[in-house]
């Protein structure tokens, strides 16, 4: 029996990559694969580590920036109050600029002046500092979306928000986010099916193949500046019918 483990599973390890879970939208985390380096995602042929991977990739929906709205006044219920006094006046702003605002550990729900105060509030980088983490989504459009020029307009929206005593806000690097990416599983299990089939008809006609492991997690990782691969780590035996 001849038995083929594709290298979507050494993608997992080597780029952690996150579980889909039930969430309209979702940011896509893990590092970002160049698809032209030596990478999992190439052949041994072109100088890659294995197979190629088998998924899909698709253009984002989203470019996410993250935005840690802080405050480093010696008292907490103070830094508490001027963090989230600053938080209400990204909101208003982001309401002019056309930004939305979204808050979430990997699925993003639309942050209003109704519910910012239920955001946790965690510990900043330095002692006696707290703040609050949040997201500037922008959505992907036009046919050559940069994230240099998302992030120069994302820089320019910060400096333009009024800061309440010692409040002050850290931006992260902008990264993508997609809607419900499980639409996309009966893609990746097409392709998998399409590539199993021709391994199994390289061995002749009297071969078949099965495939496992196509019920396990949708993952997700940032592909390049604006493109999302999604995949499903999984297996398959050619073996005589």
């Amino acid at each position: 029996m001849k038995k083929l483990v594709l290298f979507a599973a050494a993608i997992a390890v080597a780029t952690p990559a996150l579980p889909l879970t039930a969430q309209d939208t979702v940011v896509v985390t893990g590092s970002r694969q160049d698809r032209s380096s030596l990478n999992a995602y190439l052949a041994p042929s072109r100088g890659g580590g294995g197979p190629s991977a088998i998924g899909v990739t698709r253009r984002a929906d989203y470019f996410v920036t993250p935005l840690f709205v802080s405050s480093d006044s010696r008292n907490i219920d103070e830094r508490k109050s001027e963090l989230f006094k600053m938080l209400g006046e990204t909101l208003k702003r982001a309401e002019v600029e056309g930004i939305d605002i979204v808050a979430g550990r990997y699925g993003l729900e639309p942050v209003t002046s109704a519910n910012m105060l239920e955001l946790p509030v965690a510990g900043g980088n330095r002692p006696d500092t707290n703040r609050v983490k949040i997201y500037a989504r922008i959505p992907l459009r036009g046919d050559d979306p940069k994230v240099s020029k998302t992030a120069e307009r994302i820089k320019e929206f910060v400096e333009a928000i009024p800061a309440t005593g010692r409040s002050f806000i850290d931006i992260g690097t902008t990264g993508l986010a997609i809607d419900d990416p499980e639409q996309y599983r009966k893609d990746v299990v097409a392709h998998i099916a399409k590539e199993a089939g021709a391994y199994a008809k390289l061995f002749g006609n009297d071969y078949g193949v099965s495939i496992e492991g196509l019920h396990s997690d949708l993952y997700f990782q940032q592909s390049s500046e604006t493109e999302v691969f999604l995949y499903i780590v999984h297996s398959f035996d050619i073996a005589p019918k």
